[in-house]
């Protein structure tokens, strides 16, 4: 039995509060079982009460837009890998906690010979784009008046800082650094069968 037949009053509030949840998506792919469902609701509840709604303006003044989601995308492995971006996260006390600087969406591509980086940074210049890079690590900020990003990734390989080239354009940053040790075409060993 569905988390929504079991708790049919609650799902029809949960639906006339927050319509642009796609619910019947989050059932019909089994990636969200009854406890995620229930748990999710509850939290998004106990987040409404707390919203001062006589002036709700004035939360955005102070912080911008609030963005939270998750990425999905499939890794080199075929299983699927989520990761969190967007400008409210977790805090210790379990209440999301909203920053003024945003988390920018962004895509690593690991190749042989490069480590290619894409971050979407809408409403910035060029010149407010701050680029850093280590042998493990790249390091993007971005302030533009109302507009702050931040972001830190490690990186699975090894890069030569040095060699960074960075391009942007209609608000997309597309970074590429050489590998310190590209991957070099194995001709493999031809095994025998019995």
């Amino acid at each position: 039995m569905s988390w929504r037949r079991k708790k049919d009053d609650d799902f029809k509030r949960w639906k006339e509060m927050f319509p642009w949840l796609p619910f019947d998506l989050f059932e019909e792919s089994g990636m969200f079982n009854e406890d995620f469902m229930e748990q999710m609701m509850r939290e998004i509840e106990r987040m409404m009460q707390h919203i001062d709604t006589s002036d709700p303006e004035a939360i955005r003044k102070k912080l911008g837009p609030m963005v939270w989601g998750w990425n999905m995308q499939v890794g080199p492995d075929g299983k699927p890998v989520f990761k969190e971006f967007g400008n409210v996260k977790p805090s210790v006390k379990g209440a999301p906690v909203a920053s003024k600087d945003r988390e920018p969406l962004v895509d690593v591509f690991i190749e042989d010979k490069v480590v290619r980086v894409i971050a979407e940074l809408p409403g910035v210049d060029k010149h407010d784009i701050n680029v850093k890079t280590t042998e493990s690590k790249i390091i993007i900020e971005a302030v533009s008046g109302d507009r702050n990003y931040s972001t830190e990734r490690d990186l699975s390989v090894r890069i030569k800082p040095k060699t960074a080239n960075a391009k942007y354009k209609n608000g997309i940053l597309e970074l590429t650094v050489d590998r310190k040790e590209p991957v070099e075409a194995e001709s493999g060993f031809e095994v025998k069968i019995e």
